[in-house]
């Protein structure tokens, strides 16, 4: 304790502007931490998924294309022949000519030899509430993933400074120690030529060297404790554990007053954890109000244009052009659309619980940090 009270005091007493420094530290662990690029990465990720729900908005195109053989199958017997022969004879009779030929009975077949199929099809969402809400979850979802971001930049700028604070002072500690053995070894010497001089006893030359041994083990723990706060400070910017770090003894921090009901309002308003437990709760609310909305119809409207034919062939007589509008609504699904809306509120529900419970905590952590 009185080790660590006197470097306390050498940092107090040997202030000097090494604030830019540490501040160039942060900046290359916001840079290169790589923690921080996955999160980054799930940032960009929601972005593209809120892209991707605003897509669905957007009318889709597709080109289908189908060609068909067929053999055997069902058959339409159609008497033309038993219907009309009699009728043509008849005539023919009358007009005393053949005009009329004998036809016969008529097998058509259900399913063509050769069939070809060829067409653009456009998809127009009209009315669906799930792109609707879809679509806003998905916002809500980038929000909480840019607050992600945040929040651990503002956790890695202070892991940062306390490990480069760690660094300095293993740094600090094994320089005190290594000026402390010399003055351990100068005693030594001391009671090695008042022993020589009979001036003390030789229990004063065996406590020295007692001491400088102990001394050297403490000398050991501290150079191997400054080996892991420069590797773990180096961890945290992704460079090399072994490199360099360059210590100066930062400015002090002005002196907090008295514990204020400040602190705490500034903190529940500014912690990017409130932020995002706040849209935790927005998207429960959505998710409970977009399984209520599938009591209500889908409308889509559809516009095909392609060619139909036996022979695999594009010309006026074969195109054609269709539109429809397609209604789609699911009257009864077994009471699991309600099962969806409970749950959906049990979950809003919890959020909202998350959240009181997460002021609290904030609460009790800023007293912490204040005291």
């Amino acid at each position: 304790m009185r080790t660590i009270a006197l470097i306390f005091i050498l940092l107090i007493t040997a202030l000097v502007d090494g604030q830019e420094v540490l501040e160039g530290y942060i900046a290359e662990g916001l840079e290169n931490n790589l923690a921080l690029k996955q999160k980054q990465s799930d940032y960009e990720k929601s972005i593209e998924a809120l892209k991707e729900a605003r897509g669905l908005f957007y009318p889709g195109i597709s080109f289908n294309a189908r060609y068909t053989r067929s053999e055997g199958g069902r058959v339409i017997e159609f008497p033309a022949g038993d219907l009309l022969n009699p009728v043509y004879a008849t005539l023919n009779a009358l007009t005393s000519s053949s005009l009329f030929p004998v036809i016969d009975n008529q097998t058509i077949k259900f399913l063509r030899p050769t069939e070809h199929e060829t067409k653009m099809r456009i998809v127009q969402p009209v009315f669906n509430t799930e792109i609707y809400y879809n679509s806003r979850i998905k916002k809500e979802l980038a929000y909480i993933g840019g607050m992600d971001v945040e929040q651990y930049k503002r956790e890695l700028t202070a892991e940062i400074k306390k490990a480069y604070y760690n660094a300095a002072m293993s740094e600090a500690l094994v320089s005190m120690l290594d000026e402390t053995r010399k003055l351990l070894q100068e005693n030594i010497r001391v009671n090695r030529k008042l022993f020589e001089n009979g001036k003390v006893t030789a229990d004063y030359v065996y406590r020295s060297e007692a001491e400088l041994n102990k001394f050297d083990q403490e000398l050991r723990d501290a150079g191997k404790n400054r080996t892991l706060a420069n590797s773990y400070f180096n961890f945290l910017l992704n460079r090399q554990l072994t490199d360099t770090i360059i210590i100066q003894q930062p400015d002090l921090f002005p002196a907090l007053e008295k514990m204020d009901d400040e602190y705490t309002s500034a903190a529940i308003e500014n912690r990017e954890e409130i932020k995002k437990l706040e849209n935790y709760g927005k998207i429960t609310s959505l998710q409970v109000k977009m399984n209520r909305s599938r009591k209500l119809p889908d409308l889509f409207a559809v516009a095909d244009y392609g060619f139909q034919g036996e022979e695999y062939v594009f010309n006026m007589e074969q195109d054609y052009m269709q539109a429809s509008a397609v209604l789609t609504w699911n009257l009864f699904e077994g009471f699991s659309n309600k099962a969806r809306i409970r749950q959906a509120a049990i979950e809003n529900e919890m959020a909202v619980s998350q959240l009181e419970e997460a002021k609290r905590q904030i609460e009790l952590q800023v007293i912490g940090a204040v005291n």
